[in-house]
């Protein structure tokens, strides 16, 4: 080889490997200053494209509600091919990433391709992607990257898959700050609203007695006058609507003592699906006259918790009307139970998780935050104390409630409760 050729290439690789670590360093001030997950997915995909200009491209992201790894940001892929993308979080592909950490060029690993599961094999190939990328944090799999391409000689060189496993590396380590970021703030959230409950049940029950006191006096005394009129005069129609609006004043005052009765919480062992049952009757008749279907997946087994039944159903029941209520006409509401994994330090204590979900307008981010605070409504007529109470419920449940929503995409509402020690064995829906 002629020197000049070898100066050349030596001189490629030189600048090549400055180019690489300027886009490491780039790729880790940029991710540095951004907390929102889906930000930092478009900003790693944008830099991959810039550095090996694959034809399709997919970040997948785990989602423990079906214990496996779906799309969360892709390009080349139409949304027909996105739909079928899942990989089992205890499939073979997850478990060789996680294990060896390293990039899988399915084409040059054919063993690896064979060892895969069939359903795995058939879904890469089909959608001809033909690189996985593990993203690992703290020896754990936290993500999946997958690239293809269908140009010729479109390949990774050693070099190429040591960036591309640093850059996966280092995105996979903001996507776990961005997640405890995330846990952090609606830990905060949670404290201050807390705080709020705890300071409207104190002042609930401190004016309570003074209030009712005079409205039972003035709705009494309405009673008497609505008696000596005759229901054609005006009068009448006055003092009726009078008496309604006396009657929403004590339903308030009510709502707000609910929030400080934590001690009429009466728990024992129960199945959750129940309440929740009874709470999907109660709702049936009013959606078929919406002409809303109500679309239940209540499991075969017995969910046991720890709870108080009439208290649990209306969480749900509250839950079930506000999104009938958030359906302008005909739509589609779907209620499933399904096992949750345990939080963190609780391995051994799995929970059960109840999902609502319909398909209405969505809640914008802005309004999402504050759902659960008292005295916020986006309602005409509503007073902001019916979700505050369903939070404050599940709290005194030792249980969390959360609530996911998209605009033009629907909401879900998901509460989740720990199961009883002991009664869990009969698992078998769990992925």
């Amino acid at each position: 080889m002629r020197p000049n050729l070898i100066f050349e290439k030596v001189l490629g690789r030189l600048q090549r490997s400055r180019l690489n670590r300027r886009a490491v360093q780039e790729l880790s001030r940029s991710l540095a200053l951004i907390v929102d997950r889906e930000a930092l997915e478009a900003s790693v995909a944008a830099r991959i494209r810039e550095l090996f200009d694959p034809d399709r491209m997919a970040i997948l992201e785990p989602d423990p509600a079906t214990a496996s790894f779906l799309p969360g940001f892709s390009f080349g892929l139409k949304d027909s091919e996105l739909s079928g993308l899942r990989l089992a979080a205890r499939g073979k592909l997850a478990r060789w990433l996680a294990v060896n950490e390293t990039c899988l060029v399915l084409d040059r690993q054919p063993g690896v391709h064979e060892y895969l599961d069939p359903a795995e094999r058939d879904l890469l190939d089909g959608l001809r992607l033909n690189l996985c990328v593990p993203m690992v944090s703290l020896n754990r799999l936290t993500g999946i990257l997958l690239l293809g391409s269908d140009r010729p000689g479109w390949t990774l060189n050693r070099a190429d898959a040591e960036l591309l496993n640093l850059l996966a590396s280092q995105a996979s380590l903001a996507f776990e700050n961005a997640a405890l970021y995330r846990a952090q703030r609606e830990r905060l959230d949670r404290l201050y609203r807390a705080e709020r409950l705890a300071a409207v049940g104190q002042l609930a029950a401190g004016v309570a007695h003074e209030i009712r006191n005079p409205l039972t006096a003035i709705r009494s005394t309405m009673q008497y006058l609505l008696r000596g009129l005759d229901p054609g005069e005006p009068k009448h129609q006055l003092v009726e609507e009078l008496l309604r609006e006396v009657d929403r004043i004590n339903s308030t005052v009510g709502g707000l003592l609910s929030l400080s009765r934590s001690g009429e919480i009466r728990k024992s062992e129960i199945d959750l699906l129940e309440p929740l049952g009874k709470a999907v009757q109660l709702v049936q008749a009013r959606a078929a006259e919406q002409g809303v279907a109500i679309e239940s997946d209540l499991g075969g087994s017995a969910r046991r918790v720890l709870g108080d039944s009439g208290q649990l159903k209306q969480v749900f029941l509250n839950l079930l009307l506000n999104a009938l209520q958030s359906l302008p006409g005909e739509g589609r509401i779907s209620v499933a139970v399904t096992p949750w994994p345990p939080l963190r330090g609780r391995e051994d204590a799995p929970w059960v998780q109840v999902r609502i979900t319909d398909d209405g307008p969505g809640i914008p981010p802005d309004q999402l935050r504050r759902v659960f605070d008292p005295f916020y409504t986006t309602k005409r007529d509503g007073t902001g104390l019916g979700l505050a109470i369903c939070h404050g419920i599940v709290e005194q449940h030792e249980g969390e409630i959360q609530m996911d929503s998209e605009v033009g995409a629907g909401t879900t509402v998901s509460v989740r409760l720990p199961w009883i020690e002991g009664s869990h064995g009969q698992r078998s829906d769990r992925g």
